[in-house]
């Protein structure tokens, strides 16, 4: 019996299966510092609608921190989003599979109308996937919040020493029981009422407080 040529099934398997522990027990060993936790917190327990905005090569602390929470997320139908759903759906995130140009709308009404039926309301956006530019908003991430009359939340992580992948987003992995902070930033409040111009100048202001976010805390560590 040959070999399969495309790994891809059998580490989709093996994310479903491990993936999700694995990022637990990573998590855990991290010495780990969190910052903005509890203004975040005391957000998500008065049920205001929380679209927590990741960029997406610095997800994995933000995964295994907001996993206890349930998160609502959307994920790619591309091969590399089986890995990326099997990983979620182990951390217990609801996932809805779709982008941009397969699937997208019916994920993303379908992640609408699932929080809509929740006390704590909260999703997770990587930003600026799922092909980049690197660390620059999407407008799905705005839309949402909008859509949910809620507050984006600015989510940076970083650690002392990581692995990172070679393509456009950077992805990083962090090693076993480095030092590493998150930090949930000031939630930033959309208006439900925007459109055209007016709503592409907004998305690109949270898309550089977003980033600002994210570069000071790399540039502090």
């Amino acid at each position: 019996m040959g070999l399969s040529r495309n790994p891809q099934p059998r580490i989709s398997q093996f994310a479903r299966r491990f993936g999700g522990s694995l990022v637990n027990l990573i998590g855990k060993s991290l010495r780990l510092e969190v910052r903005g936790w509890s203004r975040f917190l005391h957000l998500a327990k008065e049920g205001s609608p929380l679209v927590l905005q990741f960029w997406h090569g610095d997800m994995f602390i933000s995964w295994y921190l907001t996993a206890p929470l349930k998160p609502a997320a959307i994920v790619s139908q591309a091969g590399d989003g089986d890995i990326a759903s099997a990983v979620l759906e182990g951390l217990n995130y609801v996932t809805f599979r779709g982008s941009s140009t397969r699937g997208g709308r019916r994920a993303y009404l379908g992640m609408m109308r699932y929080l809509r039926k929740q006390d704590i309301k909260i999703s997770a956006f990587a930003s600026d996937g799922p092909r980049g530019p690197r660390r620059v908003m999407k407008p799905g991430t705005y839309s949402a919040a909008q859509h949910l009359n809620g507050y984006i939340v600015p989510v940076a992580t970083v650690s002392r020493w990581a692995l990172r992948a070679r393509g456009w987003d950077k992805f990083a992995i962090p090693i076993p029981f480095s030092r590493a902070i998150a930090s949930f930033g000031e939630p930033i409040k959309v208006n439900p009422k925007l459109r055209g111009k007016d709503m592409d100048e907004a998305i690109n202001k949270a898309s550089l407080l977003c980033k600002k976010h994210q570069d000071d805390l790399d540039n502090s560590f």
